[in-house]
C-alpha cells in the first residue's frame, strides 16, 4: 500500500476553497474577497493565486478584469449541458470498468456503499457524499483511461457545485443510493450493457430532479 501524498500549499489551498464552495460557504456568484481568504487560510497570495488558477482552468472560478475572481454561476441549459455530457463519458467508463473489475473490486464497492448507506441513515449527509464520489471515482479509475478520469474528475466537481446550489434532498440520496445497488449487482454479474443502462438511468434520474429544483429557485 503507497503511503499517501503529502499536499503542496496550493493543492491544500485549492482543496479547502474547492469545500468552501461546495459546503455553500462560498455560494455560485459570490465575489472571493481575497484579502480575508488569504488571511483565514494564512497564506500569501502567490500560492492563493495559484490555486484560483486552477479552480479557474476547472470550471469553478471566474476571473474578470478589474475585477476579481468569483465563483461560477451555472445557467440551467449548462446544468443540464454538464449532466448530459457526463451521461456519455460514464457510461464509457462503465463499458471500460467492468472487464476490469475483480471479486476484490466488488468487494470494494460493496464496502463504499455500505459506508454510504449507513452514513445516509444516521443523517451524515457530508460522508454520504464523499462516499457517493468514490463510487464514481472508482469507476473511472478502473476505466484505466487518464483523459477520461480527468474529464469525469472535472465534472463531477462542476456537478457537485450544481448540486448543491439545488439544495439536494434526502429523498433523492436514498433513491440514488437504491440505483446504486442495482448498479453493483449489474458489476458482480459482470453484465457490462445492463450497468451502462443503470448508470445511464441514474445519472438522468438526478439529472431532473436537480434541474427541477434549480429551476423553481
Amino acid at each position: 500500500m503507497n503511503a499517501p501524498r503529502h499536499l503542496t500549499l496550493r493543492e491544500r489551498i485549492y482543496e479547502e476553497i474547492v469545500r468552501l464552495i461546495v459546503s455553500g460557504e462560498l455560494p455560485s456568484g459570490v465575489s472571493i474577497d481575497e484579502k480575508e481568504l488569504t488571511e483565514r487560510l494564512q497564506v500569501s497570495r502567490t500560492p492563493f493565486r495559484e490555486a484560483i488558477g486552477t479552480l479557474a482552468k476547472e470550471g469553478l472560478i471566474e476571473i474578470k478584469p478589474y475585477r476579481g475572481f468569483f465563483v461560477r454561476s451555472f445557467t440551467p441549459k449548462e446544468i443540464d449541458d454538464l449532466y448530459n455530457l457526463r451521461k456519455t463519458l460514464e457510461c464509457f467508463a462503465v463499458e471500460l470498468a467492468v472487464p476490469e473489475m475483480s471479486d476484490r473490486h466488488i468487494a470494494n464497492f460493496e464496502r463504499i456503499l455500505d459506508e454510504a448507506v449507513a452514513a445516509l441513515r444516521r443523517g451524515d449527509m457530508e460522508t454520504y457524499g464523499i462516499r457517493d464520489k468514490e463510487f464514481h471515482e472508482t469507476i473511472a479509475e478502473l476505466s484505466g483511461s487518464a483523459p477520461l478520469i480527468e474529464t469525469l474528475a472535472r465534472l463531477a466537481l462542476q456537478i457537485q457545485i450544481c448540486r448543491s446550489i439545488a439544495n439536494e434532498s434526502r429523498d433523492l440520496a436514498e433513491r440514488a443510493a437504491e440505483e446504486r445497488d442495482q448498479i453493483l449487482q449489474a458489476f458482480r454479474a459482470r453484465d457490462i450493457a445492463r450497468a451502462k443502462a443503470l448508470m445511464h438511468a441514474h445519472i438522468s434520474d438526478v439529472q431532473q430532479a436537480v434541474m427541477a429544483r434549480f429551476q423553481k429557485g
